[in-house]
């Protein structure tokens, strides 16, 4: 009762400390996967923004904060779309090393001038790598992911709470760290395709010096297009086990800096 007591009794300084709050939130929007998708109604965000800060904003400590100079408070807010944008850029990380992948697999299987227009993005991205983004959304969404990122931007006040201007430096080595595991992720999710290609490329070469009758290059790439195709859909076990376990270590990365997801 006392928390709703204190909702109806909303100063100016409550205010400055739910403006904060709706700023972090809205970094968060802004860089998420799946909830950052361009065609989801700008009105949609912004009411999902507000109503999620004012469930959360009785139970921030320190919520309402007194700031005096507009500049101050613009750098606060700079600040709080900061914290959330990045959190939301952790895991947008895992679904670019997706794309990369797709990248890969589409060059060496003769792909590489089909694309597709992403709804995330709108613009044009490999045809591989747009199977795998969605196939990566939707174990994203049963691993409850959305709902740790939402746990985890919680967990940024007690970390980073309202009313300061300060940084803490972990996070500069977490992105680089995660930078690196992009292209790691790339290669393991594309290796068993662009290595069955790779072969099946090398066999074309013997093909070809013992048999020259053969027009190696009209019988080659649809070959190589079924190769692909077929190496791709046998490695969906392999792929789903890596997206689900670079999901885990993004989310224990987030623990080690503190943030509680």
């Amino acid at each position: 009762m006392n928390i709703f007591r204190e909702l109806f009794q909303f100063g100016y300084q409550d205010f400055q400390g739910f403006l904060l709050v709706s700023v972090r939130f809205s970094g968060l929007v802004l860089s998420a996967p799946l909830i950052s998708n361009p065609n989801i109604p700008k009105t949609a965000k912004i009411g999902f923004i507000l109503f999620i800060s004012f469930l959360v904003f009785p139970f921030i400590a320190s919520g309402g904060v007194m700031i005096q100079n507009n500049l101050v408070l613009t750098a606060m807010a700079l600040r709080e779309l900061i914290i959330g944008f990045f959190l939301g850029f952790f895991v947008s990380l895992i679904f670019a090393g997706i794309q990369l992948a797709g990248q890969f697999i589409d060059y060496q299987s003769g792909f590489g001038l089909v694309n597709v227009i992403d709804p995330q993005s709108n613009v044009q991205v490999p045809l591989a790598g747009q199977f795998m983004y969605i196939l990566a959304s939707l174990l994203f969404l049963i691993l409850g992911g959305h709902h740790m990122l939402l746990r985890g931007l919680v967990g940024t006040f007690d970390v980073f709470p309202l009313g300061t201007l300060a940084f803490d430096l972990n996070i500069s080595h977490a992105v680089q760290t995660l930078f690196a595991r992009m292209v790691v992720v790339a290669f393991q999710i594309s290796a068993p395709v662009v290595g069955a290609i790779f072969v099946a490329e090398m066999t074309y070469g013997v093909v070809a010096r013992a048999i020259p009758q053969i027009n190696i290059l009209i019988v080659g790439l649809p070959l190589k297009i079924g190769i692909g195709t077929l190496f791709l859909l046998l490695s969906l076990p392999f792929f789903f086990w890596v997206i689900k376990r670079e999901f885990m270590n993004v989310f224990e990365s987030l623990q080690q800096l503190g943030i509680g997801v």
